[in-house]
């Protein structure tokens, strides 16, 4: 067995492999000869078949499919102890006639194309320099985290008729195009908030909406964001980028929030018992609150928009036109040229951001102690309950967390969370970081960048 690689380029290669006689004969030989011991066929006794005629009969299927054990074997032994760092899989090249007779076999020759990954620099200098954006905590900001307050404690009515604040809770089900629900389409149980829909037309259909009162609309009319959608229809993110049905909304239940009046009882309820005993106080309080649920705010945008930007100050060159084939070539299902380079860029903005954490993780000997899955999975889980106010403690969340944990699939999500984080913090450090002061309107369109 002889294998020979030739540089294309910097990032793709041949691997031309040759393999004689002695690489697959007795293997071959082993099989025939245990065929031929329980070989039936008419004529001839039980192990007593000629070898001429099971060679003639089973030896080509027997010799392709050792050939493709040996080459796979052989292969990947080389790879390994070359220490080739690949993108994909070897891809057999089509332009390239493997030379060999299968009817009298001898030696053959096979030719493959590699894609390699590239090399990860470390060292930044100083034109890494990013922004990390600071929310203003401005008396426009102080009102905002007030009337939040007052609508988390005020009360909620159920009046016979909608106006442009309330919410409507109904079912959604999807139609045809002659306007008839679909069969085995898609239903949901969600709402409309009329407070902040954005398309005019739609909004001035359903102020005055009663309990029963059906309509039809667009779900992307009835939505924030794509995210929105998917939560409000049940569906993938796939399904929202494709989805052109219309749907029917049935009104089950109207929702109208009164808030709570800026007064000492709120205060009380937001901050305890008589921690503040004026407006201005509770103000105070409230401006402490939002500096640091700001910076939680801003670290978070930072990190998703940090990542993004390094990778593109970082311009890591890939195998482009190797990794495109080798995707069409590995794909389940058939995908275009125009469906290729659509979501290409995606797929190589992917790749680039694990070979930077591997890099990172390989250059700080980074690893994920079970110590810190546990305590992750409690965060993560503790976070998601608390949301829908059922907060988890005590043996009840350890009970919750090893049960994630046993599920091979969760542990790696949030090992990758974790791992995430660790890179992101050694890359901070590594690269210049300035803070800038902004609104909370031009936080909010940062924010929404990076969803």
């Amino acid at each position: 067995m002889q294998i020979n690689r030739n540089n294309i380029d910097d990032l793709t290669a041949t691997l031309t492999v040759t393999v004689e006689p002695s690489d697959y004969e007795s293997r071959v030989d082993k099989i025939l000869n245990d065929y031929r011991k329980q070989a039936q066929i008419p004529g001839f006794r039980k192990g007593k078949v000629p070898m001429s005629l099971i060679r003639k009969q089973y030896a080509t299927p027997i010799l392709a499919d050792e050939m493709n054990k040996i080459l796979s074997e052989h292969l990947g032994q080389y790879i390994q102890e070359q220490k080739l760092e690949l993108l994909g899989n070897p891809i057999p090249q089509t332009d390239t006639e493997s030379s060999g007779n299968w009817d009298k076999p001898d030696s053959f020759t096979f030719a493959y194309e590699i894609g390699l990954a590239p090399a990860i620099d470390l060292t930044f200098g100083r034109s890494a320099k990013f922004i990390r954006h600071m929310i203003k905590v401005d008396r426009k900001a102080i009102e905002a985290g007030v009337k939040d307050h007052q609508r988390r404690h005020g009360s909620i009515s159920e009046p016979e008729m909608a106006t442009n604040t309330d919410l409507l809770m109904g079912s959604f089900m999807e139609l045809g195009d002659d306007n008839h629900p679909l069969e085995e389409g898609i239903e949901s149980e969600s709402n409309i908030a009329l407070e902040h829909l954005g398309d005019r037309r739609t909004r001035k259909r359903l102020i005055g909406a009663k309990v029963g009162d059906t309509f039809v609309v667009d779900p992307h009319k009835v939505s924030q964001s794509h995210d929105d959608l998917e939560k409000m229809l049940g569906i993938t993110h796939e399904q929202v980028h494709q989805l052109k049905s219309m749907f029917q909304f049935e009104v089950k239940e109207i929702k109208r929030l009164a808030p709570h009046e800026n007064n000492q009882e709120l205060w009380d309820k937001v901050l305890g018992k008589e921690v503040v005993s004026d407006e201005k106080s509770f103000r105070a309080k409230i401006a402490e609150e939002l500096e640091s649920q700001f910076d939680r705010d801003a670290e978070y945008v930072f990190r998703r928009r940090f990542i993004v930007d390094l990778i593109e100050h970082m311009k890591i060159q890939m195998p482009d036109a190797f990794l495109k084939r080798w995707i069409q070539k590995t794909n389940e299902k058939p995908i275009s040229d125009e469906q290729l380079e659509k979501e290409y860029p995606d797929y190589a903005g992917s790749m680039r951001w694990q070979l930077l954490q591997q890099a990172i993780m390989k250059a700080a000997d980074m690893r994920v102690s079970n110590e810190e899955l546990e305590e992750e999975s409690k965060r993560v889980i503790g976070a998601q309950y608390a949301q829908y106010g059922m907060p988890l403690e005590g043996e009840m969340l350890d009970n919750f967390s090893k049960n994630a944990l046993a599920n091979e699939e969760e542990r790696r999500r949030i090992a990758d969370l974790i791992i995430e984080r660790k890179v992101v913090d050694d890359l901070k450090e590594r690269v210049t970081i300035k803070a800038k002061s902004v609104s909370y309107e031009d936080f909010a369109k940062l924010a929404a960048e990076v969803r």
